[in-house]
């Protein structure tokens, strides 16, 4: 799993999951990552969160792939946590 990987290639071997992408590229403008390496990827939130959280790296990206089904009138934030120092 420590292949680099284009957004394309990541939303079809990865579609309807959460994935951590480490070492990625993601311009300020677009709404989604242009490539990373995947280190942590499942199907549900919590099973998820548990992955992440072992040995969990200074920066890195948490994306869901795929379409959700939201409540009508619901708006998504995206933000990213770094670790400095």
């Amino acid at each position: 799993m420590n292949q680099r990987l284009s957004w394309e290639e990541i939303k079809k071997q990865y579609n309807q999951q959460w994935i951590e992408l480490i070492d990625y590229d993601w311009p300020e403008e677009d709404a989604y990552p242009t490539a990373g390496i995947v280190r942590v990827h499942a199907h549900s939130r919590k099973e998820f969160d548990q992955l992440a959280a072992i040995d969990r790296p200074k920066d890195s990206a948490f994306v869901y792939v795929g379409r959700q089904d939201l409540p009508p009138n619901t708006i998504l934030s995206t933000f990213r946590i770094l670790e400095v120092g």
